[in-house]
């Protein structure tokens, strides 16, 4: 076998790093992250996503595996909003008003007490993303981050965050679309879990 290339160590060191950085998620501060989540659903309130660049791609990859993987016979779908992927809005907010307002704008003509905004941002100083989160914050509207290793100013305007403590943004990144597929995972599970104690709940009641 030939030795490793200097192109297969760069990749072998980009691999051990991301490990490295999903082996130190806390797992604490995403179970506290999906459990709140969990009455947002219950209350069939709406889940909304923001972020840009490759944070704004992980907001829509988030809203559809919510809304569509976690689907079960029986129960409401969880509903997701990605608040990236309304082009027209998002042009007519960065030209007419700001950029910083591109998520606010939306927020405000279909937001409500009780849904939850999830701001996903590897530096956590996004301006607009955290104009998001101010404005969910006054509005009784649940805030969430999927952020970098230090969290920047979203994190102490977060009701519940995670940290990726990862090395490069590419490998922040990676490690935010992992935590996707993870809540993905609890949603489709506290549906299941919701669906059989209702259905218990309705034996006993019928009994």
């Amino acid at each position: 076998m030939s030795e490793p290339t200097d192109r297969q160590h760069e990749i072998r060191a980009y691999l051990t790093r991301l490990s490295k950085a999903v082996e130190e998620v806390s797992t604490t501060d995403l179970v506290w992250v999906a459990e709140t989540l969990e009455p947002a659903y219950t209350q069939g309130r709406t889940l909304y996503m923001c972020g840009n660049g490759g944070s704004a791609a992980t907001a829509s990859h988030l809203a559809v595996d919510l809304s569509k993987n976690t689907c079960v016979p029986g129960r409401p779908a969880v509903r997701t909003m990605s608040l990236v992927d309304h082009v027209p809005s998002l042009t007519a907010w960065a030209n007419d008003v700001s950029y910083d307002e591109v998520f606010t704008g939306q927020l405000a003509g279909l937001a409500e007490p009780g849904d939850v905004v999830i701001g996903i941002s590897t530096s956590g100083n996004s301006p607009n993303v955290l104009q998001a989160l101010r404005y969910a914050r006054a509005h009784g509207i649940t805030t969430v981050g999927l952020l970098g290793p230090d969290g920047g100013r979203a994190r102490d305007l977060c009701d519940a965050y995670v940290l990726a403590p990862a090395h490069s943004i590419e490998e922040q990144e990676d490690v935010h679309t992992a935590l996707a597929h993870i809540l993905t995972r609890h949603m489709k599970a506290f549906v299941r879990t919701d669906r059989e104690e209702l259905a218990a709940a309705g034996t006993a009641a019928g009994a």
